[in-house]
């Protein structure tokens, strides 16, 4: 793991606060969370509503990768944008789609442990909903990623062509917003929505610094990461005893609050 995606996800463990003991029971735990995954996928790809969106954001980046938009953004980016500044901000990013993937996996499981010992719902159900969220959209990306059949920067245009090539959407985005997009939905102090929203656009523009994707690739990415994020919201907000947090400054700091409803 990257030392800034350390700390990254250190701040979303630490701007977690401690709770209370969990109300449900272990027993039956796999049995909650293959249905809960089950009504993820209905909510993701059976839901009219959710495919509508797809579609407008599958729309919108295929505007900006087939009529040039995409190579205008890079060029103007790569020539007066990126620096040295940008490089070095954007440095700690400089891994692959897989290597992200294979480094959260085994976070999701360690903080689901942790907060399960500490009996700390909050961290737990952080862990949980971003495993959630990377599994329901992962068939989407896969698919997407090859029907689009962009190119690289470094390799051609972003024109689709169906099977051509398999960056039309960038695995390394989506893998790394889902776990601040899920603890900015958990979030419901506005200043710190921003701030976990903020960091999930950290991995998207270190890859367009990077000269790795276009525009439209890391944007369908990032969007992808937030639908899964938002089908896994819809599916916890039905169940009792959601943990919300909240963060929020006081005249001598900062006052951290969890919230759970019944």
């Amino acid at each position: 793991m990257t030392v800034f995606l350390r700390i990254g996800l250190g701040l979303v463990v630490l701007l977690l606060p401690l709770g209370h003991r969990c109300v449900a029971e272990d027993n039956g735990a796999i049995s909650r969370g293959f249905e809960a995954v089950k009504t993820d996928f209905g909510n993701f790809y059976l839901d009219r509503g959710n495919l509508t969106r797809l579609g407008i954001g599958v729309g919108v980046a295929a505007v900006f990768a087939n009529t040039g938009m995409d190579q205008y953004i890079r060029d103007k980016y790569q020539s007066s944008t990126r620096g040295h500044v940008t490089d070095q901000a954007t440095k700690a990013f400089n891994i692959t789609g897989e290597e992200v993937a294979l480094v959260l996996a085994p976070a999701y499981l360690g903080a689901y442990g942790v907060g399960k010992w500490l009996h700390h719902p909050t961290m737990v159900e952080w862990a949980t909903n971003s495993f959630r969220a990377t599994i329901v959209g992962g068939p989407a990306l896969l698919v997407l990623a090859a029907a689009t059949g962009a190119d690289r920067p470094t390799e051609g245009d972003s024109n689709w062509g169906s099977y051509q090539n398999f960056h039309g959407v960038s695995g390394h985005t989506y893998f790394g917003a889902i776990p601040f997009i899920t603890a900015a939905k958990m979030s419901e102090n506005p200043y710190q929505k921003a701030i976990f929203y903020g960091l999930s656009t950290f991995p998207a523009l270190s890859r367009i610094n990077d000269d790795k994707h276009y525009f439209s690739q890391v944007a369908l990415g990032w969007y992808l990461a937030y639908l899964s994020c938002a089908v896994v919201e819809k599916g916890t907000d039905r169940q009792e005893g959601r943990a919300h947090v909240q963060l929020a400054p006081v005249p001598k700091g900062l006052a951290i609050t969890v919230q759970k409803r019944y």
